[in-house]
């Protein structure tokens, strides 16, 4: 992060994080709390060694940490983790990569927790750790355009989604309200997700064939359709090479475990929006993504599934046709 965005920052937040000056001491500067915050964050260090780096009581760096989190959280998660007036240029973006029509990809991430009140079970996944799930949805460039954190690593990661904000908002229309539909075949195409096999299908979230895949248009569709799903993996590699604390078991209390992911979102976008490089050059290793099962029908609505095919066969046709034109 440069020295610019961080005083962005501080400005942004000084007046959630500004503490009066006592008859006793002087409160932590502003600067100071926003840099010990960032520092845990990035570093991926444990409480005491912050404190020792920066000559706080441990106590005084979990507080700082957790204040600051709520903070961007309250204060800039609704300014930075959205659509926004760029749906056009999202779509833009994948038709270029190679997938039309398309304003994001989605897909989710374990974030490794300690189980609450010694309870493994209740929050223990496939993977035999306890995690809770980060479900992201990104642009062409890799940047959030939603978050969704809290849910049990043990849930189906197909539940989640069926569960989630997201899938609500883009049934309803709520999400993307304009009328961004295109006809193809006589079909009409809304703007659409990409997703891997895990998710259940709808008109709106497009998901691979996979081992139904006959025809040359059918596993074209797949090819692209994975590429460009890529910049979610990717997404989520660089979240936790940047954020580090991410990328290890979050020590922190159960309450604040999902302000601390969501802040990391959160800064993941202000980073990437301003070109900032992750420091060292390297990403961490592949995040543990959400294993790809077959798919359920969570909603119970066979509709849902009927649509969603009639559609991905109509962009399948479409993007072979484009590619046998060039």
């Amino acid at each position: 992060m440069s020295k610019g965005t961080f005083l962005e920052l501080v400005a942004a937040l000084r007046p959630t994080l500004q503490r009066k000056t006592t008859t006793f001491r002087s409160p932590i500067s502003v600067e100071r709390r926003v840099a010990v915050a960032i520092w845990w964050l990035a570093s991926g260090t444990s409480y005491q060694v912050t404190s020792d780096l920066f000559g706080l009581g441990k106590s005084t760096v979990a507080s700082a940490v957790v204040e600051f989190c709520l903070a961007v959280e309250l204060h800039l998660l609704s300014r930075t983790v959205l659509f926004g007036d760029s749906i056009t240029q999202i779509m833009d973006g994948f038709r270029r990569m190679g997938f039309p029509h398309c304003v994001g990809a989605v897909d989710g991430t374990h974030i490794a927790i300690c189980a609450p009140g010694g309870h493994p079970e209740q929050y223990g996944n496939r993977k035999n750790f306890s995690s809770i799930l980060l479900q992201g949805t990104v642009d062409h460039r890799g940047r959030f355009v939603d978050a969704e954190v809290g849910w049990s690593g043990k849930n189906h990661d197909a539940f989640v989604f069926a569960h989630s904000a997201l899938c609500s908002a883009m049934d309803s229309g709520a999400l993307i309200p304009d009328n961004h539909d295109m006809v193809l075949d006589g079909i009409r195409i809304p703007p659409v997700i990409l997703a891997d096999g895990a998710y259940p299908m709808r008109r709106w979230l497009m998901k691979p064939y996979g081992r139904t895949a006959t025809t040359t248009a059918q596993r074209n569709f797949d090819r692209q359709l994975a590429r460009c799903r890529n910049v979610v993996e990717r997404s989520f590699g660089r979240l936790k090479s940047r954020w580090r604390c991410l990328s290890h078991r979050l020590q922190i209390r159960e309450q604040n475990v999902i302000s601390v992911v969501t802040a990391c979102v959160v800064l993941h976008n202000l980073c990437e929006s301003k070109g900032h490089p992750i420091v060292g050059g390297g990403e961490c290793p592949s995040p543990v993504l959400l294993s790809q099962q077959e798919e359920q029908d969570y909603n119970g609505n066979t509709g849902y599934l009927a649509e969603g095919k009639m559609v991905r066969d109509a962009l399948a046709r479409h993007i072979l046709g484009r590619m046998d034109s060039l």
